[in-house]
């Protein structure tokens, strides 16, 4: 009988590590691809709150904390190596349908983010958050206009550090898509370079600007969404919608719409349902 317990206690943790890197590789996949969000991806696993718990108390709950990372971390890490260069192909082979693909999947992740949104019920409070945020993107990208054409030099510095710091953000908070940011910044096509060429310099350029934004803001984070969960993930939901505006090509003419369409809608299946399975 003792003996039949730890066996199942053994599969137990053994299935729970399998989860998390399986969980892991969706976000390594999310942290590159335009229209996934990493925090989504997360919080839909129920995993968000204890990850950031982890980090902000690492030094505390060390061993707990590296129990829950490091397979997360390990299948992180595979998704971004594995799945960089199927970005690259994808974007010279068909740009203008794959923009599409990336604002279906935000689409799809709309659903599993507004259900964390409400888990405590909705006031009408809300309203004025999301209305807000969504303005203030909308503000920003009249301020700052993006640069969406393929090509540009490669990633210097100051703009690897600035790559690190967006993806940092877009972990972070859920909601919102770093590679989606990048892409409208016009980086997103030299960060995905430098990831699938294994660029060292520009890599560790890129984890500084990563660690600064972390540590600037996992605590703050951590602090809105434990004591203003409603507002702050309708904030990150006017966020979502000002990122699709931006980001929007227009329409084509004739049977191009007709696939463009086709590919909103396939993406918004897999992100919705890439979200229900995250969620199990």
């Amino acid at each position: 009988m003792w003996c039949n317990m730890m066996k199942q206690k053994k599969t137990f943790h053994y299935g729970e590590f399998i989860k998390k890197i399986l969980v892991g590789l969706l976000l390594g996949i999310a942290w590159i691809t335009p229209g996934l969000s990493a925090g989504v991806i997360t919080a839909a696993a129920g995993l968000y709150e204890p990850i950031v718990h982890a980090i902000v108390n690492f030094p505390k709950e060390y061993q707990k904390s590296i129990r829950l990372l490091f397979p997360i971390g390990l299948g992180v890490g595979c998704g971004i190596l594995l799945f960089s260069r199927v970005m690259q192909e994808l974007l010279v082979i068909a740009k203008f349908p794959v923009l599409y693909l990336f604002l279906g999947l935000v689409a799809g992740s709309t659903p599993a983010l507004f259900k964390e949104a409400n888990q405590g019920g909705f006031r009408k409070r809300f309203i004025g958050a999301a209305l807000l945020a969504f303005g203030v993107v909308m503000v920003t990208g009249q301020l700052i206009p993006g640069v969406t054409e393929t090509g540009g030099s490669e990633l210097n510095a100051f703009t690897a550090l600035l790559c690190g710091a967006v993806v940092a953000f877009g972990s972070i908070i859920p909601g919102i898509s770093s590679s989606l940011i990048l892409m409208y910044l016009g980086f997103y096509e030299q960060f995905l370079a430098a990831v699938a060429g294994l660029n060292l310099r520009l890599l560790v350029l890129m984890g500084v600007g990563f660690g600064l934004i972390a540590l600037l803001l996992l605590n703050l984070v951590d602090y809105l969404f434990r004591r203003y969960r409603g507002i702050a993930y309708h904030g990150v939901l006017g966020v979502l919608f000002g990122s699709m505006v931006l980001i929007f090509p227009g329409f084509r003419p004739g049977m191009a719409l007709v696939l463009d369409l086709v590919y909103f809608l396939a993406g918004a299946a897999l992100s919705f349902g890439t979200m229900h399975l995250s969620a199990r």
